[in-house]
């Protein structure tokens, strides 16, 4: 089972992406830092003053799974962690969050379950909930379907945003861990469930948790663990692991020359992800596409200072592995499957 299969095909959003930056770019004006495949939005607000910063997503096709399980709010507060650690890999603090409720026919219970869970992950992160939008649109959503998206506001400390200008060849890869599949590749898991037979209330094989436990595993925020380690210079770039997985993510904060060796047996892979795998028989490269395969966000930092991060981060609560190392080379990622 590949994740095409499912109905994603991270390829063809990729070249739908590149179609239209062109039409994006020619919206900005002086005040925009440009960056290249940046997880926000950073400009200059006002013009020559403080940096903010701004991105936009979506909970996706886990609310389906959490809707089943009676969940939805905390699907929905996910959508706020998402989107904190989208900021947080810029050097930005969340600042404010609107967000986007839409169904066929707006079910009161279910609107008010997705915001008690976004205004309590916002109160969590540090963000308002500035406002948002509940819209009933009878012939774009199907009946019983809920929808939520935000955007999330954040400032930044200092002159500059962290962009990954600062890696450079030597540097280490520390991965911390994940608590599930996040809030990406659902549309494939829940083909993966759908194909096993089993139920959310079953046992996960070879892992004891329930599987709609496991599935619907919290999306974390990793700021409290790593604001003190960006304000004390440890960290040179972060990659929030989205879609697109360990590789995609890590790509896009590498400069030009650098490379990244990514070695797959730094870390346990959770019995959630080896299910999967096995269940829906998931070819590695697309496992590694769709998933983030328990690593959450990785920490690019200077040789001197990994050992001193990895302490910190363990003492902040983190699990946290040192997972590969940067090189220089052709721009990318490559997986390295043993020692």
């Amino acid at each position: 089972m590949r994740y095409r299969d499912a109905g994603v095909d991270i390829a063809r959003a990729d070249a739908i992406k590149q179609s239209i930056a062109e039409a994006v770019r020619s919206t900005w004006g002086t005040a925009v830092r440009p960056l290249e495949r940046g997880f926000a939005g950073v400009m200059e607000w006002p013009a020559g003053s403080r940096l903010v910063a701004a991105t936009m997503d979506g909970v996706g096709t886990k609310l389906h799974l959490a809707q089943a399980a009676g969940r939805v709010a905390d699907a929905a507060a996910d959508l706020v962690y998402h989107g904190a650690n989208d900021l947080l890999v810029h050097g930005a603090r969340p600042l404010a969050f609107l967000d986007y409720i839409a169904q066929s026919e707006l079910d009161p219970e279910t609107v008010l379950a997705a915001i008690e869970g976004l205004s309590r992950a916002c109160r969590e992160v540090g963000a308002a909930l500035l406002g948002g939008e509940t819209a009933e649109m009878p012939d774009t959503y199907r009946p019983g379907v809920v929808d939520v998206a935000g955007c999330m506001l954040g400032v930044i400390a200092g002159a500059r945003a962290l962009d990954g200008s600062a890696v450079r060849a030597g540097d280490r890869l520390v991965g911390l861990a994940s608590s599930g599949l996040h809030t990406n590749g659902y549309s494939l898991a829940r083909r993966v469930l759908a194909k096993s037979g089993f139920a959310l209330g079953d046992p996960l094989p070879g892992g004891g948790a329930r599987i709609g436990d496991a599935l619907l595993g919290p999306h974390r925020w990793y700021g409290p663990a790593l604001l003190p380690a960006l304000e004390a210079g440890r960290v040179r770039a972060l990659a929030h692991v989205t879609g697109g997985g360990i590789a995609g993510n890590l790509e896009r904060v590498l400069p030009a020359g650098a490379r990244a060796r990514v070695e797959a047996s730094r870390w346990p892979l959770p019995p959630l992800f080896r299910w999967l795998i096995a269940a829906g028989e998931i070819p590695l490269e697309d496992a590694r596409k769709a998933f983030n395969l328990g690593i959450g966000m990785i920490a690019v930092t200077a040789p001197a200072d990994t050992a001193a991060l990895v302490r910190e981060l363990s003492r902040a609560g983190e699990t946290c592995f040192e997972i590969g190392v940067v090189e220089s080379g052709e721009h990318g990622v490559e997986w390295v499957d043993s020692p």
